[in-house]
């Protein structure tokens, strides 16, 4: 009995030792994907090492590694948005059913964008966030970049549109939430103000940015104060959808089920650079993503209710089920 125990023993050992536990390859395990409120925070998370990545969009990925003193790299992954259709830059968002607020938002979008006025916004917004390239330096030249002017609640330090074109609206059929914006003599937008060139906080606490400039000038068109309400992103929604706010401007891209739950404007883009989307990584682990497929069973961070987050689930988490 002790020498066939002995020889069961060996046995075991020798099976273990070979590589024949019987145990299949369990891959990389669990893609983990941490939703957050905001950048900073999933910045602080990869900077510490409690993160693999975080999946931003192309623009702010590059500040975020150019500004990270050779702690971050881009990892040279982008996420195909050929999947999602021809939905091309950024939306404003009204309550489901506001569409008399919407059309009168969109001819102010569409007059913004036929006239270049919203490139040049965004290119003054650049330089005022430090994240500037040659191209938005070449299209404000001797523009004035309201460096000195008066902040007020009013928001007239975002810019000066008197001598702008602006459309015709028809505005004596106002009904919903545009009729209360005309009888109180404002509209309120939320916005969630970690997304510079489109809206950020300067160092001297103002709300910033293209998008506000475009909430600015659609206030004006509309011929109504602007007031600017900031929270978390994953809250801007909702303020629209309980009626906190009139509107959302705060870095939106068009996607399905926002559509489905809001009024979405037409797009408006600011510059002409590709747009894309990507993740960032520590610089000294770059070399270990080839593809996608790289980052199943990683941590990755998105801001909550992002086109990022979208991109992760479908993507990168959906690829553990194959």
């Amino acid at each position: 009995m002790k020498k066939l125990l002995v020889l069961l023993i060996s046995a075991v050992m020798l099976f273990g030792l070979c590589g024949c536990s019987g145990k299949k390859d369990e891959g990389p395990g669990k893609t983990e994907l941490e939703l957050v409120t905001t950048l900073d925070q999933a910045i602080l998370a990869l900077s510490t090492g409690k993160a693999d990545a975080i999946a931003l969009d192309g623009t702010t990925a590059e500040n975020y590694v150019a500004q990270s003193n050779g702690q971050f790299a881009m990892s040279g992954i982008n996420f195909d948005l050929s999947i999602y259709g021809d939905f091309e830059g950024n939306v404003a968002a009204a309550k489901k059913g506001e569409t008399s607020l919407m059309d009168a938002v969109n001819a102010c979008i569409n007059t913004a964008m036929n006239n270049g006025y919203y490139r040049l916004w965004t290119a003054i917004a650049k330089i005022q966030s430090g994240t500037e390239d040659e191209d938005a330096l070449n299209i404000v030249g001797d523009t004035p970049i309201y460096n000195n002017a008066i902040v007020d609640d009013t928001y007239l330090y975002l810019l000066d549109t008197a001598n702008l074109e602006k459309p015709e609206l028809d505005l004596s059929n106002a009904s919903g939430v545009l009729a209360n914006v005309l009888s109180k003599g404002e509209l309120s937008i939320a916005t969630s103000p970690d997304y510079p060139a489109a809206e950020f906080i300067t160092e001297d606490g103002a709300v910033y940015g293209s998008e506000m400039m475009l909430a600015k000038y659609v206030a004006d068109c509309l011929g109504v104060k602007l007031k600017i309400e900031t929270m978390d992103f994953n809250a801007v929604l909702t303020a629209v959808d309980t009626g906190k706010v009139d509107m959302a401007f705060s870095g939106f891209g068009w996607k399905a089920d926002r559509a489905e739950a809001f009024e979405l404007s037409v797009g408006y883009i600011g510059d002409d650079s590709v747009t894309y989307h990507t993740l960032i990584v520590p610089a000294a682990d770059a070399d270990k993503y080839k593809s996608l497929a790289d980052f199943v069973g990683k941590h990755i961070l998105a801001q909550a209710g992002s086109l990022q987050q979208m991109y992760v689930e479908d993507q990168i988490v959906a690829l553990e089920e194959n």
